[in-house]
């Protein structure tokens, strides 16, 4: 059956898809193929369909807005593996709306920026943006009064950057319970590693070697130890191997539980709690559709808090940092294979990156958690909800930049003048038993630094020295010298004599009481006073 086009073509008639109970026709205008604009998306059979991770968000609204091929678009769009054939990683794409406004509003805005832009003569900003709403510190930007160029210009909708300390130096919404995808397989790790030796056996069976999506080639019947099991789970996110340990480990923690499964993620979310996290997880892998659709959550915060805790494991922060793709499992047969699989952190090694976990859905977007290490200074990095590959990467190393440019390492202090023993002069030490006499002082060690966020406000020079009498020996403790961001103390250093001053003789002494009974009546002072010579150095 034939209707006329839509476009009021004369010539051209457009068949009409006979409804059926697995293609319906859906009730838009058709159109002849002469006024087709879009592109056919057909798979080539020597190249493997393109992961959406790696798209931008505009490219997937097309993709699920579009015809796939003459029929109805998949829900999940795949990346395979190079010899085709095996999921490496999937992205859900929602149930067509050609019209929704979730679609049409961000088209209709970017347009509207842009316009803006080009009227305007300013550059538009390809996804990223800086908000005076971010948090550095602590203090949003606005009310620090920072300038944009002082800001990390990042298109993620929530993020964080946290060093092992506790201390956040950015947040972006990040307290906003969201989706956070394969990331949840940090708690499985933690769960896996705290309940079960390395050495235990880890079986996949049918559930685990089906789950499909990203995947560790695991096949049903495959036994292997849980360091290769937690290697197949961190390096390509595989969820086989989330859900064989999973089943294996929940057994451990409960022998007498006829759901070992459900054990473990009762395990899962009662170490959240314990972390002091949001979260809930209702699965060991992180899919969010389909069969594993839920309540499952957690924030920023939730997931640096997570990370940073298994980071303190050294045989997580191994696995997670290892390049190695190559794994050795037993089959059902009893023979060993080899695996390999494709590493997900494309920075791993780059800028100073130990280590991080991907994470993609259609509802999480892309999202990565990642250590960087620069000048012995750690710190974890997290973006949500990103639009593509590219950028969580991008977004990554922008924060993980930010902060290092901030981050100032500075001696404690600065001196122009010496002793004459040619240490750094830092106080000139009242003498309370002589009139005019000054004690010299330098530091215990002058080779201590202090680091400190320089967006976080100014730093200080806080220098305490001792009043000295009697006779002063050389390295006789003279006080403190402290460096200071407010009132929090970056670091201290002791501070003693530099030279030896005796004691006044009786007579001396006479002289001296004699000296001072004059000074009463002239206004000078009984003793000479301490001068600080240090000053707070420049970063």
């Amino acid at each position: 059956m034939e209707r006329r086009c839509a476009r009021r073509c004369k010539t051209a008639r457009v068949p009409r898809i006979r409804e059926t109970a697995h293609n319906r026709e859906r009730a838009m205008p058709s159109v002849c193929k002469a006024h087709v604009r879009l592109p056919q998306l057909r798979p080539r059979a020597d190249r493997p369909i393109r992961s959406l991770a790696s798209t931008s968000r505009a490219t997937r609204d097309a993709l699920a807005a579009e015809p796939y091929n003459g029929a109805q678009p998949p829900t999940r769009c795949a990346r395979l593996a190079p010899q085709g054939g095996t999921v490496l990683e999937s992205f859900q794409l929602p149930a067509r709306r050609a019209h929704s406004a979730r679609v049409l509003m961000p088209r209709l805005l970017a347009v509207l920026s842009l316009a803006c832009c080009v009227l305007l003569g300013t550059p538009a900003l390809a996804g990223a943006e800086t908000r005076m709403t971010d948090i550095v510190c602590g203090v949003t930007a606005e009310e620090r009064g920072l300038t944009n160029a002082e800001l990390p210009d990042i298109e993620a909708a929530q993020a964080i950057v946290m060093d092992p300390n506790g201390t956040v130096y950015f947040e972006r919404d990040a307290d906003t319970q969201t989706k956070i995808a394969s990331i949840t397989k940090v708690m499985t790790a933690i769960v896996a590693l705290e309940n079960a030796d390395l050495s235990t056996t880890i079986t996949v069976n049918h559930a685990a070697a089906t789950v499909g999506e990203s995947t560790a080639h695991l096949q049903e019947g495959d036994t292997l130890t849980l360091e290769t099991a937690l290697r197949a789970l961190l390096i390509p996110s595989g969820n086989d191997a989330a859900m064989a340990i999973a089943t294996t480990v929940g057994a451990i923690i409960d022998p007498a539980s006829t759901d070992p499964y459900a054990t473990f993620i009762q395990a899962m979310n009662d170490k959240a709690a314990e972390l002091g996290m949001d979260a809930t997880f209702t699965n060991p892998h992180g899919l969010d559709f389909g069969d594993w659709v839920g309540d499952m959550h957690a924030s920023a915060r939730d997931v640096v808090t997570m990370f940073s805790y298994a980071m303190k494991n050294d045989t997580f922060r191994e696995i997670d940092g290892s390049g190695d793709n190559t794994i050795t499992v037993t089959g059902a047969d009893g023979a060993e294979r080899e695996v390999t699989f494709k590493v997900r952190n494309d920075i791993l090694g780059q800028e100073g990156n130990v280590g991080g976990k991907t994470g993609t859905t259609y509802d999480a977007g892309t999202c990565f958690v990642g250590t960087f290490q620069r000048d012995g200074k750690e710190v974890y990095v997290v973006v949500l909800g990103c639009s593509d590959n590219d950028s969580r990467f991008s977004n990554t190393l922008t924060l993980a930049n930010w902060y290092y440019e901030h981050l100032k390492t500075v001696p404690l202090f600065e001196s122009s003048k010496l002793t004459p023993d040619g240490d750094p002069l830092i106080a000139r030490a009242s003498d309370t038993d002589w009139t005019d006499k000054t004690v010299d002082v330098t530091v215990a060690d002058a080779n201590v630094t202090a680091s400190y966020f320089d967006l976080e406000g100014d730093v200080s020079l806080k220098v305490d020295t001792v009043d000295f009498s009697g006779d002063v020996q050389r390295g006789d403790h003279a006080g403190t010298l402290a460096l200071c961001q407010g009132e929090t103390e970056l670091a201290s250093v002791e501070l003693v004599a530099a030279e030896e001053v005796r004691a006044p003789s009786p007579l001396e002494w006479l002289l001296v009481q004699f000296d001072r009974f004059t000074r009463f009546f002239t206004g000078e002072p009984g003793a000479a006073e301490t001068e600080v010579i240090a000053t707070t150095p420049k970063a």
